[in-house]
């Protein structure tokens, strides 16, 4: 498969928005200029504007795609427990389902990712459409692990009598026990997080140290060879400021 220069989420809403992707622009220049003068001390170093612009898109583009998925998995949870609501009260899961997207636009507005859908399938519900068939294809769209699994359920809940309630208040368990393991590792990984960054800043922070306190020492660096020497450090700075975010993320799941 073709990798893209500039990677976005195949489902819209868990795209950045034009407003962020222009403060990481702004954020990932003004970080390039600042890298490339403090490694070569030259004007011409604030042609790493743009590759810095362009890694911090790519970098936090990706952050916020996580974010919104998590985002969409927690107003899906509520979705649900507004049908099992309502199919406690003796709805039919069509009606349930209706129900449940008014209690949902009204939790996190219509525009909310859920709201959306949730109006979705409701038409989808009112065209007649087989409830597994649209949770199917809602878990397509969004590409949620979730989605495709409550399509597989709803189809074995129909073959077996069309009992969906006790079903879905077993996969809202399974959900809320997915969501504690990870807010755990989310708060273990903030720690070790915290510990990268500022290991991360370290170096740049005693090249800085070292330039305001004793220019003449670091003259050499920014001369000749010292200018290559420069680079090479700098690459491999980047290099190691990627692996270390990469094995945070692959260590704990992120």
């Amino acid at each position: 498969m073709k990798r893209k220069l500039l990677p976005r989420a195949d489902y819209p809403p868990f795209r950045s928005r034009k407003r962020e992707d222009l403060l990481f622009l702004a954020g990932g220049a003004a970080l390039g200029a600042a890298a490339g003068f403090l490694f070569f001390r030259t004007g011409k170093a604030l042609l790493l504007m743009i590759p810095g612009a362009y890694g911090a898109l790519r970098f936090f583009r990706r952050r916020t795609e996580g974010r919104n998925r998590l985002k969409m998995n927690r107003e899906l949870r509520d979705y649900l427990l507004s049908v099992i609501s309502f199919l406690r009260a003796g709805l039919a899961l069509e009606n349930a389902m209706i129900g449940a997207a008014g209690e949902i636009r009204t939790m996190y507005g219509p525009d909310s990712m859920m709201g959306r859908e949730a109006d979705r399938m409701s038409r989808e519900v009112s065209l007649k459409t087989p409830p597994e068939r649209i949770w199917h294809s809602f878990g397509e769209r969004t590409g949620l692990e979730d989605g495709v699994q409550l399509a597989r359920i709803f189809l074995i809940a129909k073959r077996q009598g069309g009992d969906y309630l006790p079903v879905l208040k077993a996969f809202v368990r399974l959900m809320d026990a997915r969501s504690e393991v990870r807010r755990e590792i989310t708060a273990l990984m903030a720690g070790q997080r915290l510990e990268y960054s500022i290991m991360c800043l370290v170096p740049a922070g005693m090249l800085l140290f070292l330039n305001i306190s004793s220019p003449e020492m670091t003259q050499i660096l920014y001369e000749g060879i010292g200018r290559l020497i420069m680079a090479g450090i700098l690459i491999l700075y980047l290099l190691a400021f990627l692996w270390g975010d990469r094995i945070l993320e692959k260590s704990y799941g992120q």
